[in-house]
């Protein structure tokens, strides 16, 4: 495998998620059943939708209060949707600073400015790391790009912006969707699939 760059995404491949926590949050907080939260949020496509920039922090709590059908606070809902955040574990920081002193890396996430701040903040008590620009050489973030994993747009954005041909980078992703159609486009794949950590995944390749 040849390539010129290395592309991370970001949960359960940097940072461990579950995100059913996030569900159980508004669950305990509005009384639902879990089940009932989930179809909600899916119906209502929250994630896709909030996580392409299609509307502010404010509007997506509102929304979220319209969906589940309960009047949560501000706190209240950033503290649930933060809840399927858990732990960078360390090496996973020291491993980025090893790749990049060999290869420009990057991140590449659907993701949202809730849980890029409740990132940071976490980074800076755990490492004292201020963002988390400073581990990477550029951070490509579906809710400021307004793209998302595993549309091919998204892909193609990256590669034209970091200039490289698909064979030149190679993807880390734990969804298989975003896999494939990234394979589809010629990039080299890693399917990273928890519990085997991305520190094992390298440790023949780099």
């Amino acid at each position: 495998m040849k390539f010129k760059a290395v592309i991370f995404d970001f949960g359960n491949v940097i940072i461990n998620i579950d995100v059913p926590r996030t569900f159980q949050a508004f669950s305990k907080l509005t009384g639902k059943k879990q089940a009932v939260i989930e179809k909600l949020v899916a119906d209502n496509q929250l994630f896709r939708r909030y996580e392409t920039g299609q509307f502010t922090d404010i509007e997506f709590r509102e929304i979220v209060r319209q969906t589940v059908g309960f009047p949560l606070s501000d706190h209240e809902v950033d503290t649930a949707w933060n809840s399927l955040l858990l732990d960078i574990p360390e090496d996973r920081i020291q491993l980025l600073a090893e790749i990049r002193k060999k290869y420009p890396v990057y991140l590449l996430s659907n993701t949202n400015s809730i849980h890029i701040e409740a990132s940071n903040n976490y980074l800076k008590k755990a490492f004292g790391v201020r963002h988390l620009n400073e581990l990477f050489d550029q951070l490509f973030l579906s809710y400021e790009i307004g793209m998302w994993k595993p549309d091919a747009d998204i892909y193609h954005h990256v590669l034209k912006t970091i200039n490289l041909k698909p064979h030149e980078v190679l993807f880390f992703d734990d969804n298989a969707h975003n896999i494939q159609s990234a394979r589809a486009l010629g990039m080299n794949t890693i399917l990273v699939e928890p519990p085997t950590s991305i520190i094992e995944y390298c440790k023949t390749i780099f």
